[in-house]
This record gives C-alpha cells, structure tokens and sequence, in this order.
C-alpha cells in the first residue's frame, strides 16, 4: 500500500493548493515518488489520523499546530516555503518576533525544515543552535518548458496575484509601472510594451489607478489569470522581466523568466540574492529612486539576456528537487545539503 502524504498548507480556499504554481510542483513530485498526496487547509485535518502517514505543511505559522496533532499520533512532519518574516529588516518587530517563536515550535515538531534559499537560511541559522534538523533544496521549476529560439518581442512582463493592494505592492509593480513610464522617454524604448499577467482582484484598481498616472493605458496591458501555455509564451517573447519584491521567498517566476532568456531587472531581496541572480540587474529599492534608475538605464543599453549554463539548468531543473524530497522524506536524510 502506498503511503499517504497530507499535504497542508493554511489557505483561504483548497482551490489555492491546485492551481499556485510552487504547490503544483511538489504535489505532483510527492506523487512521482509514489506517494498518495490528499489536500488539506484545515488544521483539525491532522486528528483523521488513519488516513495519512506523512504531514507535508508549507509556511511556518498555522502549520506548527497540524504538525502538534500529527506528532500527538507519531506521524512524520516536513515543512518548506519561504519565511519572509525571518528577515527583521523587512518585517516589523512585532512580526519578525512572532516568526521566530513560531518556527522555533515548527522545528521542534519537524522531522525537517526543508529551507528553500540562502536568504531564509542566513536568517534561520540566526536564530537556531542546532541546524540537525534543517535541509536545503531550492524551489524547481521544468526547464524544458522554457527553452526557447523564439524572435523577442518588445515586452516588459510580470506575474502578480492582485487579490489585494498590499500583495501588489509587495511584488513591487507600483515601482515596475514608475520605471516603465521613465524608461517609456527614451527612443530605445518608446515602442515597448508591458504586460502584467495574474489573477485580478482588490488590488487592481490600484494598479489601474498607477497606468493612468502615469498616461500607460495604450502600452500596459492587465491580461487577468492566464493558462500557464500563455503565460511561458508571453515570457518566451519578452525581453525583460521586472521582479522588484519588497522581498521574495524565493522568487519562481523569475526563475521561469530567466530560463526564457529574459533579461531580468529584480530588487534582490529575500531569495533573489540568491547566487543565480547576480549576472542579473538589480535595481535597489532602498536607494535613491533617480539614482538607479539612471543606473539601469546605462546597464540595459548594454546587457543582453544570457543564456543560462547547463549546470544552472539541471539544478533548477525539478528532477533535482524530486531527488532531494526522495533523500529528505524517503530515505530520512536530515541535514541534507547542510553537511
């Protein structure tokens, strides 16, 4: 009999766990390795506890209490997902202190911490002695499905969920339309256009409210969610991809949009520091606004995209990521990649 896997994560709808990309990615690899995945938003989910072996929780808060009742009947417990409010610099006192006590209750209750970026994991090992019971593997995507000699179009792109004001200010597109306007003067980029994909919501008409302030209505366009075949063609075609995030868990749609061949203009905080995005433009959101836009604009008149190596690839690749939920779940490896 297979094993089970109660797959948990504290979403509003259970809708979420099937259509959000990253938990796509690990449903399915849990699947490939020939687990029964059940999907699970409720924390009293963890007392059925006939119906699931393993407990596989993303984030680090509500998830500690599905991992108490699963350890209450000896039940392994796994955890991943980006901790944005690790990050004091980002997060306010009162909420970093919060993320601290909770995922300090959450390793203490985990078989593993599965750290998805070296930016999480600076901030873990800040507040942890022992890091036994921490693993390391990267958000994955498929690479395959990127590759592309398609002619490039004259596009900017983005994804953002716009379910409200904070997410969209958050991924940094009020500051993206601010640099497209800018960027929108000179002749070399008069003639582009920018494209934000993703679910709208309350948060759209603030991003509306922005393209009008800025005189964009005939060169932005707001396409509402997208199949994920639109969306890989919107990003095979375009030349630039904007990921300026207040900070980033780990940053997958950037990831698809370098493995596009797009040239990325990206803040650097929380998982785009992460070694991949350093041949990339950083635009950095706590500096003088004038200042670096006048340094992006000297560095994109000169930098084209650049194809990723083949060793970037296959460790981006989701096979690297099955292989490391095979050593972390299956075979027990604590500590792995930590050693």
């Amino acid at each position: 009999m297979r094993k089970r896997v109660l797959f948990y994560s504290s979403v509003k709808s259970i809708e979420l766990l099937k259509t959000q990309k990253f938990y796509q990615i690990d449903i399915a690899l849990l699947e490939d390795l020939g687990y029964e995945v059940l999907l699970s938003h409720k924390i009293l989910d963890s007392l059925l506890f006939w119906k699931y072996d393993i407990l596989f929780s993303y984030f680090y808060k509500y998830s500690f209490f599905a991992a108490l009742l699963a350890k209450c009947f000896w039940k392994k417990t796994y955890f991943t997902g980006g901790v944005d409010a690790l990050d004091a610099n980002y997060a306010s006192t009162r909420n970093y202190r919060i993320q601290v006590l909770f995922f300090k209750l959450c390793y203490w209750v985990a078989n593993s911490c599965i750290v998805v970026s070296q930016s999480d994991l600076k901030n873990i090992t800040q507040i942890l002695s022992s890091k036994k019971k921490l693993s390391y593997s990267e958000h994955a995507i498929d690479t395959k499905q990127f590759f592309s000699d398609a002619h490039k179009d004259k596009l900017f792109t983005t994804v953002v969920w716009m379910g409200g004001e904070g997410n969209v200010k958050r991924k940094g597109v009020d500051r993206a339309l601010r640099i497209f306007a800018e960027l929108k003067k000179i002749p070399a980029f008069s003639d582009y256009r920018f494209i934000i994909m993703g679910r709208k919501g309350e948060g759209t008409a603030f991003v509306q409210s922005i393209i009008d302030k800025y005189g964009l209505n005939d060169s932005v366009e707001l396409t509402g969610e997208v199949s994920e075949e639109r969306k890989i063609s919107f990003l095979k075609h375009s030349e630039y991809y904007f990921q300026l995030s207040l900070y980033e868990g780990f940053g997958l749609a950037a990831l698809e949009a370098l493995c596009a061949n797009n040239v990325l203009i990206h803040s650097g905080k929380g998982g785009l520091d992460n070694p991949i995005y350093k041949t990339q433009l950083l635009f950095d959101i706590d500096n003088d606004f004038d200042n670096e836009l006048l340094n992006l604009i000297n560095k994109l008149t000169s930098l084209k995209s650049m194809n990723l190596t083949d060793e970037n690839l296959k460790y981006y690749d989701i096979q690297r990521r099955k292989e490391d939920f095979e050593a972390i779940i299956t075979h027990n490896n604590r500590n792995y990649q930590l050693n």
